[in-house]
């Protein structure tokens, strides 16, 4: 997947959890949590958003590092990425 791929569908599934949010003119810096107030349970039906439609599995010790939009992106590409 590419670059662009990626943050659509990120922001597809941030629209799930924040659907009045304007992610049109989000900050690809911002704190996610803070910028949409989302709660645990809100971070939690994003990252199972993630799951489903990336089929990327977010383990909670890395919750930190998908915090901003530009740094969810980042991680997740990282782990869609073939080993080798």
């Amino acid at each position: 997947m590419t670059d662009d791929e990626v943050r659509r569908a990120v922001l597809a599934c941030l629209a799930e959890v924040a659907p009045d949010a304007d992610l049109a003119t989000l900050d690809p810096d911002a704190d996610l949590r803070r910028e949409f107030d989302l709660d645990s349970m809100d971070v939690l039906n994003f990252v199972l958003a993630l799951h489903k439609s990336l089929g990327v599995s977010v383990p909670e010790s890395d919750y930190r590092r998908i915090v901003t939009l530009r740094g969810c992106v980042d991680y997740l590409l990282a782990r869609l990425r073939p080993a080798g």
